[in-house]
């Protein structure tokens, strides 16, 4: 019997949902068309960008290689502004995760024995996944570094006099030579030599990396923008499905559908059943349409087990419609309806990586489904791997689905 009235609850909710073609086009066609606007911007392959400021308050010769090798560099997006108060502000506000100043005298300082330094601002929200903007910048300048520490290095032997370096100071006038010539031609040599060693070094190093697979029938590939993308922007838009549950069950509070239906032999666990199931079913389909259109639109990966994939999209609908059935149960007017899905779907969006996979909270990450998600499709897609490998994602969006139908029968109220 309960069985039946769940059944007939879950085919009411999805006929009225089949004549909303507009809220389908919101978590069904949007997902795809933010993807290809995205994978547009930051391209379709490679890491994801991390877009940072930069201020230039030097103006000389080595900031302008600097800037050069950060605009080279694949990982940085690089944003000019004119004045360091108006980075600080900007990171500050959370615009961009850091903003990185060339501060004045740099180019002088670099060749000084003291050495110059370059000046980053840090998020302080996001202090911890900055740390890469850091290791970016010191790989970039790098070279450009070694050619200043060359100059330094015999500006600093020739301040010495001749005498103590083994030259003859008569001698070089005679032969019209002066110091600052010889300074010149010594430091041009030295730059050579050193530019060749180190191309050497990079062309054949002593000590070589050799990448291997994790095991031999799961190789891994570098993961492209578009395997962050299509799971990350899929779960996001497939949680805006929370509001529609929200309204259906207020309204149905709120007319006194509630209590008709409850002088049938139906309990709170068949009702809530009975909803949670269609949105459930609602939010797979969402995902299989998002990530077989990607597949054919942008190339996407769907991995090589496919009883794994469908058992994660199976899962994830199923967490969508747990934690949706219990923020639907604890809505109590129309305005709460009209606000609070949209707030918890952006704010966990935000925190589990759906938005863009660079901005995350990596301490509260790993209570938003969104997060099990998008890191279970990843693990199944851009590194080749399978139903053990994804055991844990499985588990935990279960469970939270599980856990989210309990809470909202425990905490229903029929008015």
């Amino acid at each position: 019997m309960m069985l039946r009235q769940i059944w007939a609850i879950t085919r009411n909710e999805l006929k009225l949902a089949a004549q909303a073609p507009a809220q389908w086009a919101l978590v069904v066609l949007t997902p795809i068309i933010f993807i290809a606007v995205m994978g547009a911007v930051f391209g379709a392959t490679g890491t994801p960008t991390v877009a940072v400021y930069l201020v230039d308050e030097d103006g000389g010769r080595v900031s302008r290689q600097i800037i050069s090798a950060l605009r080279d560099e694949p990982t940085l997006a690089i944003d000019r502004l004119e004045s360091r108060a108006d980075a600080d502000s900007k990171v500050g506000a959370g615009e961009r995760m850091a903003a990185i100043i060339l501060p004045p005298g740099l180019s002088e300082a670099v060749v000084t024995p003291e050495g110059g330094e370059i000046e980053i601002i840090i998020d302080p929200a996001r202090e911890q996944s900055a740390g890469i903007v850091l290791g970016v910048v010191q790989a970039a300048t790098a070279p450009m570094l070694i050619d200043a520490e060359v100059t330094r290095g015999v500006r600093t032997a020739f301040a010495t006099p001749p005498d103590n370096l083994g030259l003859d100071a008569a001698a070089l006038d005679d032969a019209g030579l002066d110091m600052a010539t010889v300074e010149k031609f010594l430091t041009a040599a030295i730059k050579g030599v050193v530019a060749s060693q180190v191309q050497d070094a990079i062309d054949a190093p002593l000590v070589r990396i050799d990448p291997q697979p994790a095991t031999d029938d799961t190789p891994q590939r570098a993961p492209t923008i578009f395997d962050y993308l299509v799971p990350g922007y899929s779960v996001f838009f497939a949680f805006f499905l929370m509001g529609m549950m929200a309204e259906v069950v207020l309204n149905e509070r709120v007319s006194g559908t509630l209590r008709r239906l409850f002088t049938l032999p139906l309990g709170r666990v068949g009702y809530l059943a009975g909803k949670t199931i269609p949105y459930s079913l609602m939010a797979m389909l969402q995902v299989v349409i998002v990530l077989g259109a990607s597949s054919l639109l942008f190339a996407y990966d769907l991995g090589g087990d496919l009883l794994a994939l469908g058992l994660m999209i199976a899962a994830t609908g199923l967490a969508i419609g747990g934690v949706s059935i219990l923020v639907a149960v604890l809505i109590r007017t129309e305005g709460q309806a009209n606000s609070i899905p949209t707030l918890i779907t952006l704010v966990t969006a935000a925190i589990s990586g759906a938005m863009f996979p660079s901005i995350r909270v990596p301490a509260l990450e790993v209570f938003t489904p969104q997060y099990w998600a998008i890191q279970g499709f990843l693990k199944l897609t851009a590194l080749g791997g399978t139903l053990d490998d994804v055991l844990l994602n499985l588990g935990i969006l279960a469970g939270m689905g599980l856990l989210g139908l309990g809470i909202a029968a425990w905490r229903f109220r029929y008015s």
